[in-house]
């Protein structure tokens, strides 16, 4: 199942009305992906602060120019984070292919890779595709020791972030068209 909707409460997937399909695909504005990269990271460092972990997730910039949450769910209890992962990249194709997104993110919790030299082997992963733009985000983190703390210490934070590491990437839902 994929789940798609505004705002963090997702609902079920839909298909969009038939004039959407009419629609011509327009490349997003910056803002618009600096909304969809803040949605997706805010959303992450929620789900980390209240269980120190997440299952990837995502957004989509649809063909109105708004941000909808995207979520998958394949039936398992503790599904494997690579299948949601997988799941959710094939729908986002999917919806490229039918028009119905001009951009997505794609958010995961990684171990982010030596060769960045990151401050932190944790990260939350965001992937921001739209036509001729391609890019992971990495927001480097740690939990911290004293969690338990926190119950009583409102004010302790839960976990310690580092800037963020971007590195450009090759397309992999809006290929290059020609």
């Amino acid at each position: 199942y994929i789940f798609t909707g505004p705002g963090l409460a997702p609902c079920r997937w839909r298909p969009l009305s038939s004039n959407v399909s009419r629609l011509i695909m327009a490349q997003p504005t910056v803002e618009q992906l600096i909304q969809l990269l803040h949605y997706c990271e805010s959303f992450a460092k929620q789900m980390l602060a209240n269980s120190a972990e997440f299952y990837p997730f995502g957004a989509v910039i649809n063909a109105h120019g708004k941000i909808e949450a995207l979520g998958a769910y394949n039936g398992m209890e503790r599904p494997n984070s690579q299948d949601v992962y997988r799941l959710l990249g094939d729908s986002l194709v999917q919806m490229a292919r039918e028009k119905k997104i001009i951009a997505y993110g794609l958010a995961s919790d990684v171990n982010i890779p030596s060769q960045l030299a990151s401050p932190h082997a944790d990260g939350i992963r965001v992937h921001v595709e739209a036509p001729e733009y391609s890019r992971y985000i990495y927001t480097p983190y740690r939990v911290l020791p004293y969690r338990a703390l926190r119950r009583f210490l409102a004010f302790l934070p839960v976990i310690e972030y580092a800037e963020p590491i971007t590195v450009d990437l090759d397309p992999t839902v809006f290929q290059p068209t020609g």
